[in-house]
Order: C-alpha cells, then sequence, then structure tokens
C-alpha cells in the first residue's frame, strides 16, 4: 500500500497534468513531465474529461510497494554517480533500460523500464540534455576568476566610473538549429534549407552596463557573408568609443584576433579603454552568449531560409527582439551569476 507521503505525491502529479489537459499538451510530453506511464497519463485524461479535477482526486489507485528498501535506493544513487562503462557497459549514457538492468544486476529486482522511471523521479533524477564542456577547462582558474579576479574588475571600474561591456562574436548560418515541435502524428515536419551552404553572417556585440544604472544597451556590427577578423574588432571598439561617453571596459574570451597589434595600438590611442579576458573556455561566463543563445536556439529555430540576405534579416530582427526587453537582457547577466557583484542588493 502506498504511504500518505506517496498519495500525497501522486495527488499532486493529477493536478499538474490537470493542468496540462487544459492547455491540450500531448500525453507522452505531460507523462515525461510529471514522471508516470503514457497508459497512466491517458487514464487520467479520460477521467478528467469526465469528471474534471474532482474525479482524479475522488479516489486514489493503489499499487504493489516499492521492491527496493531505502537502503537500495541510496546504494542506487551511487550506482550512477559512475557511468555505464564502469560497469561493463559499452554506451556513455544511463537509459531506464540499463537502469533496470543494474538494479536486475545488483540488487536481485527486476523492474519494467517504464517503472524505472518513476523510481528514478522520486530519487531526484530527471531526464536532461548534458551540458558540453571542453577537456581543456581549468576549473580552479574559473572558480578563482569568480571570487577574485571579477569583483576586482567590477570595483575597478567602478573607481573609474566606466561602462562595462560584455562583447562577443556570434555567427549565424544557412542551415537552421533544428528543435522539435507540435504536429500531427505520422506527419514530421519538414524544415528545407540550402545545402552544402557555408557562407553566414557574423556579428560582433557589446551588452553594456552603465556605471549610473541606466538601461542595459547592446550595441552590434553586423558582417554578411564574412568573418571577424582583427580590423573588425578595432572597428568593433572605435564604434563603442563614439557611442559610449567616458571610459569603457571590455570584457571579452581570448580569441587571438582579441589581442593583436592592431588592437593593442588602439589600446594605446584611447587609454579610456580597457581589456580584460574570461578564463578560457568558459563561455557561460560572459552575458551575451545568453543573448546569442535566445535569438539562434529559440527565435530562429526550425526556419529554412534561401538567401543571405534572408538570414540577416531573421537574424538582425532575432537579436532586436531580445535586446529591445531590459527583462531578458538583465536575466542574461543573472544567468552567467555575474550580477551578485554588479548589483550587491541582489545577494540573498
Amino acid at each position: 500500500m502506498r504511504t500518505t507521503g506517496q498519495s500525497a505525491i501522486l495527488e499532486e502529479r493529477r493536478r499538474i497534468a490537470a493542468k496540462m489537459f487544459e492547455k491540450n499538451m500531448d500525453s507522452e510530453q505531460i507523462a515525461e513531465l510529471v514522471g508516470v506511464h503514457c497508459q497512466t497519463v491517458r487514464r487520467w485524461k479520460r477521467e478528467f474529461q469526465t469528471g474534471g479535477l474532482k474525479a482524479l482526486s475522488t479516489h486514489t489507485h493503489r499499487g504493489p510497494p516499492c521492491r527496493l528498501n531505502t537502503d537500495q535506493k541510496q546504494q542506487l544513487i551511487g550506482l550512477l554517480a559512475q557511468t555505464p562503462q564502469t560497469y561493463g557497459w559499452s554506451s556513455h549514457l544511463w537509459t531506464t533500460q540499463l537502469v533496470s538492468q543494474l538494479i536486475l544486476d545488483r540488487f536481485g529486482v527486476g523492474y519494467h523500464h517504464d517503472h524505472v522511471g518513476v523510481i528514478l523521479h522520486q530519487l531526484g533524477y530527471s531526464y536532461q540534455r548534458p551540458a558540453l564542456r571542453a577537456r581543456e577547462r581549468d576549473e580552479e582558474k574559473i572558480v578563482a576568476w569568480r571570487q577574485e579576479t571579477w569583483p576586482a574588475l567590477v570595483k575597478r571600474s567602478r573607481e573609474r566610473h566606466a561602462t562595462i561591456v560584455f562583447a562577443d562574436e556570434a555567427g549565424f548560418q544557412m542551415v537552421p538549429l533544428v528543435k522539435k515541435q507540435w504536429a500531427q502524428r505520422g506527419q514530421t515536419p519538414v524544415v528545407k534549407h540550402r545545402n552544402r551552404w557555408f557562407r553566414k553572417v557574423s556579428v560582433i556585440g557589446g551588452l553594456a552596463v552603465a556605471p549610473d544604472g541606466d538601461p542595459l544597451q547592446v550595441y552590434l556590427d553586423w558582417y554578411p557573408g564574412s568573418h571577424v577578423d582583427q580590423d573588425k574588432v578595432v572597428m568593433f571598439l572605435k564604434h563603442l568609443v563614439k557611442q559610449i561617453p567616458g571610459r569603457i571596459t571590455v570584457l571579452w574570451d581570448n580569441l587571438s584576433s582579441h589581442k593583436g597589434s592592431k588592437v593593442r595600438q588602439f589600446l594605446s590611442d584611447h587609454p579610456q579603454v580597457e581589456l580584460w579576458y574570461l578564463p578560457p573556455y568558459a563561455p557561460e561566463l560572459n552575458p551575451i552568449e545568453s543573448l546569442w543563445c535566445m535569438s539562434k536556439y529559440h527565435r530562429m529555430a526550425n526556419l529554412g531560409l534561401n538567401t543571405l540576405e534572408d538570414l540577416e534579416s531573421a537574424a538582425r530582427t532575432a537579436v532586436d527582439e531580445v535586446t529591445q526587453q531590459q527583462n531578458l537582457l538583465a536575466a542574461c547577466i543573472q544567468h552567467s551569476e555575474l550580477h551578485h557583484a554588479l548589483y550587491p542588493s541582489s545577494r540573498q
């Protein structure tokens, strides 16, 4: 029999599912989000359509007790901390099938892989897409940069009354990024695009934080059909000087075009500009990376275009939609976890 706590969890899952029914979400997606089998979601949906949320709350479907005890569940968490290869499998990924086999091998308990998903949800797991990290990253240097270099940079910028500009380059490709979308079952959507088209639209951008609390600003230089080199980097810096009064602190990555002789000459000619560099292979520290992400991976996903002019127009529109919303620009900074030093009052 289910415990009171388990019944409460199931009741909460029904309540969440009911909200998703009202939005006409797909049963498979609901099942993945709430952590139950698709058949269960379909049964709940029939009951909801018949009698609403009350029909879902009037009875509890009791099931057999979990055959893994508390100690075994804790052991399972430890086992899953290793990769499947540790236990002799060739896969790098933990799937419910492999977890089911692991439970059988280690504890002698057999579960269908669909039910394993329920157990994993109960243990605090979710189905996630891994983040990519370069092997060359030095995590200690990144932590030290967050804790020491970044606060020092903010302090110096305030003493200079300088605008901090988070700068970076991006490229918009003709081949679209593909994301899931709603479609009729059995009718897979098709996005047509130009094949073997290697031209792109490049852009240099800077997300600027003014020292006096003015609204966040974004400065952009567009280069359709071209790539960013040292000359374009210097041109971007010159544009910043023209558009931003007073001193400027530019923060960006260690790309060679950010450090060349022409850049050094520019700095010599413009002492009001200082350049600071992020630790290598740590793009997540640069807030403007989130701006590119919101533009390319959300607003331009599944967008099949035919000409470079169309690509430039779509890219400009997507970026403008983000830059015109202060809450999204602030979210970019918050996502990088650099906002605490910029806005001390944001600390909890």
